[in-house]
């Protein structure tokens, strides 16, 4: 914890013994600043934030009370150390209701008040909250050695390759990547855990970016959580999990939806076969895919493309109308989605061999 400490006196010589010749190396002190009266004091606290003030009491323009009465107004938690050769009870009195960390006598005796700021240092350092990054990478206020200063930067690099193995679906490169850059910032403890928080959103962003192009409805569900509740864990190991979890269950989601995508196309085609403004585009749309990626995941898990099965669903309907009923061809092209019965009787001879008109002599007869 680097404290600062404000040093303000009238009297040129007492402030720089005290800058000068106070142990602030030693006391772990880095940061010292010196002002020559209360109000030059007041304009440093604002942007200076002292930790401990030593101030005289007994100042022209301000005094050290009226100093500290203003100063508690912005850092309530301020410590301050009063100096003053006059021993009035008034101040001193004023300084007990301003709960001063302590009063010292002057002439400076530099042991007595080196003595007087190690204590105050000391209960600065108590009443301090702990280090947001120890709880965070080490989940603990307590440790045996300090935090290293190390700093991780997500790159673009990992970036891209990270989304190019999840569109590749390569889920063993993705998540060795993912262990990889945890890893990685594992070591960091110099990184802000409000960075990394950022940088899992980027993590799991891609996932997401997944799912709503392949519609897996079920990780999309999650995405609020994964975005704006799941960063805000309190250690960073959870974050680890939290992250290896979400690209298992991407993949374990992407395996099943790859199976489920062609039950769904074939449903839908049964039920709408009979629409002849069905197409590709239409069944993609009413199921929630972009049409070139429900085209590549159809014919990769049925071995046929999604025209070729609406066809033969198409025929195979016209082959059970055909024999039994009295309908004008046109009519039965109409009933099984063609609205032009020319093109109608060119596809069922294709896929049969046979005219409309044979089809139904043959099977009328056997029938």
């Amino acid at each position: 914890m680097d404290l600062k400490i404000l040093i303000v006196d009238d009297e040129a010589a007492p402030r720089d013994i005290l800058v000068n010749y106070l142990p602030f190396g030693e006391l772990g002190i880095q940061s010292v600043k010196a002002a020559g009266d209360g109000e030059s004091a007041l304009a440093e606290v604002p942007n200076f934030l002292p930790d401990i003030i030593i101030s005289d009491i007994k100042m022209p323009r301000l005094n050290g009370i009226e100093l500290a009465k203003r100063v508690r107004g912005l850092l309530p938690e301020c410590k301050f150390i009063f100096l003053s050769g006059y021993p009035d009870k008034e101040y001193l009195k004023d300084a007990i209701k301003l709960k001063a960390a302590s009063f010292v006598e002057k002439p400076i005796d530099l042991e007595e008040i080196t003595e007087t700021l190690r204590e105050v240092i000391k209960e600065c350092r108590e009443q301090a909250p702990p280090d947001p990054r120890l709880l965070f990478f080490r989940e603990t206020a307590e440790t045996d050695r300090p935090l290293n200063d190390a700093v991780y930067k997500l790159s673009n690099e990992d970036l891209t390759s990270l989304s190019s193995n999840i569109l590749a679906k390569n889920r063993q490169e993705a998540m060795l990547l993912l262990h990889r850059i945890m890893n990685g910032l594992t070591v960091c403890e110099g990184t802000e855990p409000a960075y990394i928080r950022q940088m899992f959103c980027q993590l799991v962003t891609p996932f997401l970016t997944a799912a709503k192009d392949r519609h897996i409805t079920e990780f999309l569900e999650k995405g609020d959580y994964l975005l704006y509740e799941a960063p805000y864990t309190a250690y960073l190991s959870e974050l680890k999990t939290l992250l290896y979890d979400t690209c298992s269950e991407f993949f374990r989601l992407l395996e099943a939806e790859r199976y489920d995508a062609v039950e769904s196309v074939n449903l839908y085609l049964k039920e709408h076969f009979a629409d002849p403004e069905l197409n590709v585009q239409k069944i993609a749309a009413a199921l929630g895919f972009t049409h070139t990626y429900l085209c590549m995941l159809y014919k990769k898990n049925s071995g046929i493309t999604i025209n070729q099965q609406l066809t033969a669903i198409r025929i195979r309907h016209a082959r059970t109308i055909l024999p039994h009923t009295e309908l004008k061809l046109y009519e039965v092209a109409n009933q099984v989605g063609y609205s032009d019965s020319r093109y109608f009787a060119k596809v069922f001879l294709k896929e049969t061999g046979l005219t409309p008109k044979e089809y139904r002599e043959r099977h009328r007869h056997e029938a």
